[in-house]
């Protein structure tokens, strides 16, 4: 591995959702209903995933891609709990979209990116497990998706100066944890000599100052958006709240007949989770996720939620509390252990792999030598010279407005 250089991980479900459902909907049809949509989504991914590496390659040696399987959660909570809301959407033939994922899992892999994908995992827990191993190996990582419950893998190892970023590419926004701007902007380079620079030329010291120096400029250059973020905070509140995407409910829920007579359904705010949260580190100090596996200060949370919201009983505030705990934490004591040893068996075999990104940096060589590049998705009698893809091709070539580096450090 490069001190100093990045891996990209991808949550594999958002990247292809995201890029699915802005594809142009056939009227009368199910969206990939034949194979000129197969072939508009593989295009479409292999445009987009293109785009952004040509951007990254300046500080990205290694890409990886987490792949879904069936969900332990889903083993340990009936399935019409968690995500149990989630209903197929009907207009689309699934079958053929998955067929094209995996198509293009195969491709990617064949051109050197990682597609890693354990049995009983989410992607969810390959990005936790690839972010924490590159951490403690000294290695930074990126983590690309739209997925808010995956901020809290925004993480600092003081131990060996390594990173983990989330990026949320269509909006621009990466969130880091507290001190990321002193990171990035320390310079060892600054502080040599002039004679001492020029026998340092290559060094480990000079390298990573550039690779800062290529990150910034491409936060300016993109017009990203940093905000740095405590982790921790972000997921005690998120917690307490749950999460309506994933059918998971907040520690205590209520309901309330309205003036009308209808009845509604009531749980934890943010800022009720910020005054349980302020009240808790009026006794305990700064909150660290750690504090959730100890058994006297869960209790004092109990308490202080039960103080503060009411509503429900102390045992089943702690039954919902610790239920929450088991589906939205990723952590060494909520993954089982059994899920884990397969992640990092996987991690472990390609940990020290490299990916040539100029394999990558077009659609065309991403599908050079597959079927997939001769296929033009142009439908019957489009004209000659017609190109279904043309404004897909646009996207990826819009410059996102400039911003001035003192906005952003």
């Amino acid at each position: 591995m490069k001190l100093g250089k990045h891996t990209l991980v991808i949550d594999g479900n958002y990247f292809l959702h995201s890029r699915l459902f802005v594809l142009p909907r056939p009227k009368g049809k199910q969206l990939l209903k034949d194979e000129e949509g197969k072939s508009q989504l593989m295009r479409k991914l292999c445009i987009d995933f293109a785009s952004e590496v040509r951007k990254l390659t300046p500080f990205v040696d290694q890409i990886v891609v987490a792949v879904d399987s069936k969900s332990w959660r889903k083993d340990l909570f009936p399935t019409a709990e968690y995500k149990g809301t989630r209903v197929a959407d009907d207009s689309v033939n699934w079958s053929n979209v998955f067929d094209t994922y995996e198509e293009w899992q195969k491709i990617l892999e064949s051109k050197g990116v990682i597609i890693h994908k354990v049995s009983g995992a989410e992607a969810d827990d390959i990005l936790f497990g690839w972010s924490t191993q590159l951490n403690n190996e000294g290695k930074n990582c990126i983590v690309w998706t739209g997925d808010r419950d995956l901020i809290q893998l925004v993480n600092y190892n003081q131990a060996t100066d390594a990173y983990t970023l989330w990026y949320y590419n269509s909006k621009r926004t990466l969130l880091a944890f507290e001190g990321f701007e002193d990171v990035l902007s320390k310079s060892k380079v600054n502080d040599m000599s002039n004679d001492d620079l020029l026998f340092n030329i290559g060094s480990e010291s000079v390298m990573q100052d550039q690779l800062k120096d290529d990150f910034k400029s491409w936060i300016i250059k993109n017009g990203v958006t940093i905000q740095e973020i405590n982790c921790d905070d972000f997921i005690f509140s998120k917690i307490l709240q749950g999460d309506k995407s994933d059918n998971i409910k907040s520690v205590v829920t209520w309901t309330k007949r309205t003036s009308s007579g209808s009845i509604r359904n009531y749980s934890i705010t943010e800022k009720q989770a910020l005054l349980i949260l302020a009240k808790y580190t009026e006794t305990e100090g700064e909150f660290h996720i750690d504090h959730f596996f100890n058994k006297d200060r869960v209790t004092l949370l109990v308490s202080i939620v039960h103080e503060i919201v009411g509503r429900s009983t102390l045992e089943e505030i702690r039954i919902r509390f610790n239920q929450n705990l088991d589906l939205m934490l990723l952590h060494y004591n909520t993954i089982p252990e059994g899920i884990q040893k397969g992640i990092y068996a996987e991690i472990e075999k390609d940990l020290l792999k490299e990916t040539n990104l100029s394999n990558l940096s077009q659609m065309e060589k991403i599908l050079e030598g597959t079927d997939w590049n001769s296929k033009r998705s142009t439908g019957s009698g489009a004209p000659k010279g017609y190109d279904a893809f043309a404004n897909l091709k646009k996207e990826e070539e819009k410059p996102a407005p400039p911003k001035h580096i003192n906005e952003l450090f």
